[in-house]
C-alpha cells in the first residue's frame, strides 16, 4: 500500500494514522429515491468488515463535490492514491455517499420534504440549493436499511447520532444540513467541511446555519474555497469548532489527484470525539496542543484555530 510522504509527520505507535483499526469493504446500492439528474442513483457505502459480534458503528453521510456525482467512488477512493472514504470507515464508521446530482445540480430543485427543515436559501450556483436534501435522504435510507435487516446496516449505531461532511459543493450542502431544525430532526451531532464552496447568500453567510460542532479544512493551494470555509467557521456559533489552513495542497486535497491522508485522520478523530465520546487518542489528536501529531501541529500551517466557547487556541 502506497502512503504519501506527508504521513511521516503522523508516524507514532501511540496515535491513530490514516488507516484505522478496521479492514473496510465497499458496496454500491441502487436507490431510486435519489435524484435522477444525470442518471445517477447509486449509493456508495464503506464499512468495517471485521467487526466483533454485536459491535456497532456511527453513520457518516458525505456529500461529494460538484463533479463527484459523475466521477463516483473513483474521486474519493483509489487503491494507490487517495482513500478518504475507506480510511474514514476504517476508524469505525459506516459511510454513505450518494452518487446523485451532477455538474448541473439536482434535477429536483425543491427536494421536499427533505429540505423542509432548513428551507431553501438562494445559494449559488443555480441547481444546487436542494442538494443538501440528498445528504439528509441518505441518513433516512441508511436507517431504513437497518430496519430491513441489511447485513451491513445491522451494524449501524443509531443512538450515537450522525456525522455529516462534504467537499466543495458538498461542504455547502453540509452547512445547510447543519441548520438546527435539520440536526434535531436527523440526530446530527457534528459536521466537517472539506474546502467548502461559497456560503454567501443574499440573506447572509451559511455559517450562521451551523448548530453542531464544526471541523473546517482548507489549504493555501486553494485560497478561494479556504476563505469561504473560514468565513463559515467564523460565522458558526456552535462550539467547539476547529479550522486549519495547511500549507500546500489544492482544492482536490480530499480526492485522488492531490490526496492528503491526514484529512481522513483528523476528520475521523473529530467524529470519534462527538459521536463516540472518545477522550483519549482521538481526542488528543484534535485538542492536545503539546503533541506534534495533533490537529494544529502535524504539518506546517498558515493558520490553525481551536475554539471552545469563544476561547481561541492558535
Amino acid at each position: 500500500m502506497q502512503i504519501l510522504p506527508v504521513v511521516a509527520t503522523l508516524a507514532s505507535a501511540a496515535v491513530p494514522g490514516p488507516e484505522g483499526p478496521y479492514t473496510t469493504g465497499f458496496k454500491q446500492y441502487k436507490v431510486p429515491q435519489l435524484d435522477a439528474a444525470g442518471g445517477h442513483q447509486k449509493m456508495d457505502v464503506y464499512y468495517p468488515t471485521d467487526a466483533q459480534p454485536g459491535e456497532t458503528f456511527p453513520l457518516i453521510s458525505y456529500s461529494h463535490s460538484m463533479l463527484g456525482g459523475s466521477f463516483g467512488p473513483v474521486a474519493y477512493q483509489r487503491v494507490l492514491y487517495g482513500k478518504l472514504f475507506p480510511q474514514l470507515a476504517s476508524h469505525g464508521f459506516i459511510l454513505v455517499c450518494p452518487e446523485d446530482c451532477n455538474a448541473d445540480g439536482c434535477g429536483d430543485k425543491v427536494n421536499a420534504p427533505y429540505t423542509d427543515c432548513a428551507g431553501l436559501p438562494p445559494v449559488s450556483p443555480d441547481g444546487w440549493a436542494s442538494y443538501y436534501g440528498e445528504q439528509l435522504k441518505s441518513i433516512e435510507w441508511a436507517r431504513n436499511q437497518t430496519e430491513l435487516g441489511d447485513e451491513i446496516f445491522s451494524m449501524l449505531d443509531v443512538d450515537a447520532g450522525v456525522g455529516i461532511a462534504g467537499h466543495s459543493m458538498g461542504g455547502q450542502a453540509t452547512a445547510l444540513s447543519s441548520h438546527f431544525a435539520c440536526t434535531e430532526k436527523w440526530n446530527i451531532k457534528a459536521a466537517a467541511l472539506h474546502h467548502s464552496a461559497n456560503g454567501d447568500t443574499p440573506i447572509g453567510n451559511l455559517g450562521v446555519n451551523i448548530s453542531v460542532p464544526l471541523a473546517a479544512f482548507g489549504s493555501t493551494g486553494d485560497a478561494s474555497c479556504t476563505a469561504e470555509t473560514k468565513a463559515m467557521f467564523e460565522q458558526s456559533t456552535a462550539y467547539p469548532k476547529i479550522f486549519r489552513n495547511e500549507k500546500g495542497f489544492s482544492h482536490l486535497e480530499p480526492m485522488t489527484l492531490n490526496y492528503n491522508p491526514p484529512i481522513a485522520t483528523m476528520t475521523a478523530a473529530w467524529f470519534k470525539v462527538h459521536l463516540k465520546g472518545d477522550e483519549s487518542d482521538y481526542y488528543n489528536l484534535i485538542f492536545d496542543e503539546s503533541a506534534s501529531t495533533s490537529f494544529c501541529n502535524y504539518a506546517e500551517m498558515e493558520e490553525c484555530r481551536i475554539e471552545h466557547n469563544s476561547t481561541v487556541m492558535v
